[in-house]
C-alpha cells in the first residue's frame, strides 16, 4: 500500500465520516434514546452494511484491474468527478435536521443492529461510492487485495470511530444537530474540502499515470 495514498485516503474518510449523515443522525439519536452502549448495535449494524457493500464493489473492480488498465484509469477519474460532485452537493444542499423527541420505547440491541443495518443496506448509491471511491487510492502495479482490505479496515475503523465519538456526546450535540444554520455551515466547509481533495487527488493520478 503506498503511504501517500494511504495517509490521503484517512483525510478524505475522515472528511466524510465527521459529516453528520443518515447513519449518525441515527445512531445519535439511538444514543440519547436507548444509551450510548446500546446505540453501538446500531454503529456495528452500519458497519456490517458497509462491509458487505465495500466487498460487493471490490469484487467489480478487482475484475477490471485484472482485465483492463485504461478502464481502470477511466474509473479513477470518474472517482475524482464523483468527489467533486458530493463536495459540491454537500455545498447546496439543504442539511437534515434530526427531531430527538419522540417515543422511546424500549428495544432490543438486536433491533438498533437491525436499524442500523437497513439503513446502510438500503441505500443503493453505497456501493456506487465505494467503487469510485477506493480505485482513488490503489495502485494498479501492486496487488489488488492487500491494498483493498487496509482501504476497508481504514474505512470501517474510521466510520466506526466518528459514530462512537457522536453517541458518547450525544446530549451535548443535540442542540447542535437541531441546528440547520450550524448544519448548513458544516456541510458548506466539508463541501469544499471534498472538491479539493477531488482536485489534488486528480492531480497524484496524472503524476503516477
Amino acid at each position: 500500500m503506498d503511504l501517500t495514498l494511504w495517509l490521503s485516503f484517512i483525510g478524505t474518510v475522515l472528511i466524510l465520516t465527521l459529516t453528520p449523515g443518515p447513519s449518525v443522525l441515527l445512531a445519535t439519536a439511538n444514543s440519547m434514546k436507548y444509551g450510548a452502549k446500546k446505540a453501538t448495535g446500531t454503529i456495528l449494524g452500519d458497519l456490517s452494511a458497509n462491509l458487505i457493500q465495500i466487498i460487493l464493489a471490490s469484487a467489480g473492480l478487482a475484475t477490471i484491474v485484472l482485465s483492463s488498465g485504461e478502464l481502470f484509469q477511466m474509473i479513477k477519474w470518474f472517482g475524482v468527478a464523483y468527489l467533486i460532485y458530493i463536495g459540491a452537493k454537500k455545498i447546496i444542499s439543504k442539511p437534515r435536521v434530526e427531531n430527538f423527541k419522540g417515543d422511546a420505547k424500549v428495544k432490543s440491541y438486536f433491533n438498533l443492529y437491525s436499524e442500523g443495518f437497513l439503513m446502510s443496506a438500503a441505500n443503493p448509491k453505497a456501493i456506487v461510492f465505494f467503487a469510485a471511491l477506493f480505485p482513488l487510492f490503489i495502485k494498479a502495479d501492486l496487488p489488488f487485495l492487500p491494498q483493498v482490505v487496509i482501504l476497508a479496515i481504514t474505512f470501517l475503523t474510521l466510520d466506526g470511530l466518528s459514530l462512537l465519538l457522536y453517541t458518547h456526546f450525544a446530549t451535548n450535540l443535540k442542540s447542535y444537530l437541531e441546528n440547520k444554520e450550524k448544519l448548513h455551515l458544516q456541510n458548506r466547509i466539508v463541501g469544499s474540502l471534498l472538491i479539493l481533495s477531488g482536485l489534488l487527488l486528480s492531480m497524484v493520478q496524472r503524476a503516477n499515470t
